[in-house]
């Protein structure tokens, strides 16, 4: 039974992807990416979601994401690395996803008390890039990266 529920999770994401939500957008190189996962409970599954070009709509799939997997699926929500940003240095694939340093164990008895932990931890780290304004230093590192790629510095002209 459980093959049967991470096979259907795993095409319902399939699915979910291939619709063209809002990461239909083509991400160019050398910018900053978002990606968020969560794992499940006695189970092998889990799910990642990006890329998307800011937090916000990040934080939005991941928690659809998790609420279908909760509430469709049965899963129990083991951890969630809450949406961060990741370099897309690759021309046309995704971004090497490093190793979480920001993974969080969600500590619940049952799938639903599972999915109101895991979201009251993703609002706080929502508060917390609100509070220490991270979008504007992503969006100032944004701007430094793509002037080097566009506008690489020039060598000194010898006199």
């Amino acid at each position: 039974m459980k093959s049967l529920q991470m096979l259907s999770l795993g095409l319902a994401l399939a699915i979910a992807a291939a619709t063209g939500t809002a990461r239909a957008e083509q991400v160019p190189q050398g910018v900053l990416v978002y990606f968020g996962t969560a794992e499940f409970a006695g189970s092998s599954a889990g799910l990642t979601v990006g890329p998307y070009s800011n937090a916000s709509e990040c934080e939005a799939a991941l928690d659809a994401a998790i609420d279908n997997a909760v509430n469709n699926q049965g899963y129990t929500i083991e951890s969630i690395e809450p949406c961060m940003p990741h370099w897309n240095l690759h021309d046309g694939g995704l971004p090497e996803l490093e190793a979480a340093p920001f993974t969080v164990a969600v500590l619940a008895d049952s799938p639903g008390e599972s999915l109101d932990v895991a979201r009251l931890l993703m609002k706080e780290v929502a508060l917390a890039r609100r509070t220490y304004r991270a979008a504007e230093f992503e969006s100032t590192l944004q701007a430094i990266a793509k002037a080097a790629i566009t506008d690489p510095l020039r060598k000194k002209e010898t006199r």
